[in-house]
């Protein structure tokens, strides 16, 4: 039996993982039992796994460690997905039981078998991506010309189905303050994007004297800007000697992608913000590729931060981040960070506090930091926990527990800061007691508030969490909007097919994305060193505010930024590489 095992291990372990794979894949409904197909799976699997699986490589336990995070993290997400409605089901007597181990092995196979096969092969990568002959600086415009004009008549479609635009309640709240001359303003809503709408929006009302023309005319100024950045990204690719069916991927991902199509009419901060964050992490890279850095040339650099900054409320955080990775990487410029970064932060919280402040404008409540906190008090109470008679009363206070348990929803927190009986004032004049009471709660039920916490996140983690757009929304209200295009015939077709285009919808995974970010940034530490890291940090830093404050569990727009910059911090490896190469 011995011998046996010895002459055939590596079919036996191939029929043995392939038998966990295929296991797993058919129990979490990825498959129908009455479908040929899937039966077709498994010879398939045994070959996959009899090929690739027992290849040696340099980089082998580092690739153990990612395919272990990523087969928990589906694990984990599974789990949670299904659970995250039921009262009744422990998180963590489900993960304990040996469905959850076949799991766990199944996922562990698949996912370490495609690390260890393509993983060494990128890190290794040469010349394919890259030209070797030098490129011609004259062609740079027609390039930027060009992708800028077929990204706009792509977008133009969506344009066409849903004139005048899209509006979110964000949007008409903003549209609300223009049209009262900004009477009433909050930093809710950043104040630049409130301004970057108004001026497109007051020439539309003085030229056409019609709301929904004026609403089209801020649609087609964003369009300009976001077609304008894309280009810019495809040309600085170009500079850097990217060959020409990779750039033409990158125009087809910001063309056919209908997230960009979408976005790129909606009124919302988050478009805008995506912008000038991929042109952050472009002045990262030309900051990693100049010979020196001085305060000149980093002048682009401040600006692009100063409005980063300002497009996004909690984007502060993401770049303090930043700022530490910053000045452990190139602490030889230390005197030269201190000037910028000082500048740029300076700039920031004199706009933000004193000039706000004289302006009057009104800071945004409390509940918009506070969401985990809400969201695991809230589960605790919809999974029936008994508060001792002093925490029921506590909360009572800010909102019924009762109530609370009626409206909470594991996916967004509006469902309570939102509600009628929530009283913000009493947390704003006693965060101190109640942050004690959410600690203790926390301590006491351990297993709850974790539960809670990967439910309230897990859209930013776990690629399968589907997510829905807000396509369909459409407002009308007493300043004349009407949002229902003539063109309802194109509106329905391209609903369908973000619906039902399954090589389309997993351009929306959340998840997905976080992976393949992790994944790049450990291939271009691998290829170039830790220095070269710099670049990724800033959306690991929008991801990480999104894990500890997000208001809703996978919230796309949150991290769009992430998306219009993935085709660059893929592709970022490799042209770094060429850089200092050539």
């Amino acid at each position: 039996m011995i011998e046996f095992y010895k002459k055939n291990k590596k079919i036996i372990l191939a029929i043995l993982m392939s038998i966990f794979s295929f296991e797993t894949l058919f129990k979490t409904n990825n498959f129908s039992s009455f479908n040929v197909w899937i039966w077709m799976l498994l010879p398939i699997l045994i070959y996959f796994f009899f090929q690739f699986t027992f290849k040696e490589n340099e980089y082998k336990k580092d690739l153990l460690i990612l395919a272990s995070i990523f087969s928990l993290l589906l694990v984990f997400g599974q789990i949670i997905y299904s659970l995250k409605y039921n009262p009744n089901v422990s998180f963590i007597k489900e993960l304990l039981t040996i469905r959850s181990l076949i799991y766990l092995i199944g996922s562990f196979n698949i996912i370490f078998t495609l690390l260890n096969s393509f993983v060494p092969r990128l890190i290794n990568l040469k010349n394919l991506l890259i030209l070797k002959n030098k490129i011609s600086n004259h062609k740079c415009k027609y390039i930027f010309i060009i992708s800028f004009l077929l990204i706009l008549i792509a977008w133009s479609i969506y344009f066409i189905a849903y004139f005048p635009g899209l509006l979110s309640s964000d949007s008409i709240s903003e549209i609300k303050t223009i049209i009262n001359n900004f009477s009433s303003m909050s930093n809710h809503h950043p104040i630049i994007h409130t301004l970057f709408v108004a001026g497109p929006f007051n020439l539309g009302l003085k030229l056409f004297n019609n709301i929904n023309w004026a609403i089209a005319l801020s649609s087609i100024f964003q369009m300009l800007i976001m077609a304008s950045i894309f280009a810019y990204l495809i040309t600085f690719l170009y500079q850097r000697k990217v060959k020409n069916w990779l750039l033409i991927l990158v125009l087809l991902f910001f063309m056919v992608i209908p997230m960009h199509g979408y976005y790129s009419i909606t009124m919302w901060k988050d478009v805008l913000f995506a912008g000038t964050f991929l042109l952050l992490i472009i002045e990262l890279i030309k900051m990693l590729e100049k010979k020196e850095i001085t305060v000149v040339n980093s002048i682009p650099f401040m600006i692009i931060s100063l409005l980063n900054l300002l497009f996004r409320n909690n984007a502060l955080y993401a770049y303090l981040i930043l700022i530490i990775f910053t000045f452990i990487i190139l602490k030889k410029y230390y005197k030269q960070l201190i000037f910028i970064f000082g500048f740029v932060l300076s700039s920031y919280f004199i706009i933000t506090y004193p000039i706000f402040n004289l302006l009057k404008i009104e800071k945004s409540k409390s509940s918009e930091y506070i969401a985990i906190p809400l969201q695991q008090i809230g589960r605790m109470a919809y999974k029936n926990i008994e508060f001792t008679k002093e925490e029921k009363e506590t909360i009572d206070e800010l909102i019924p527990a009762n109530i609370m348990k009626e409206v909470y929803s594991p996916e967004n927190v509006d469902t309570i800061k939102f509600n009628n009986n929530y009283n913000y004032q009493v947390f704003d004049a006693n965060k101190k007691e109640y942050l004690e009471l959410w600690l203790k709660l926390v301590v006491k039920h351990p297993g709850v508030a974790m539960e809670s916490y990967l439910t309230s996140t897990i859209g930013y983690w776990y690629p399968n969490n589907q997510y829905t757009t807000n396509i369909n929304n459409i407002y009308e209200n007493e300043y004349g909007i009407h949002l229902i295009s003539k063109f309802s015939n194109l509106r329905n077709k391209l609903e369908n097919l973000v619906a039902n285009f399954p090589l389309i919808n997993i351009f929306w995974s959340i998840g997905l994305c976080f992976w393949l970010m992790l994944l790049f940034a450990y291939i271009v530490k691998k290829r170039k060193g830790w220095k070269y890291i710099l670049p990724f940090v800033p959306a690991f830093g929008i991801w990480l505010t999104m894990m500890l404050a997000s208001p809703a569990c996978g919230e796309f727009r949150y991290v769009y930024c992430a998306f219009v910059s993935l085709p660059l911090l893929i592709i970022y490896p490799f042209i770094l590489s060429s850089h200092k190469d050539n």
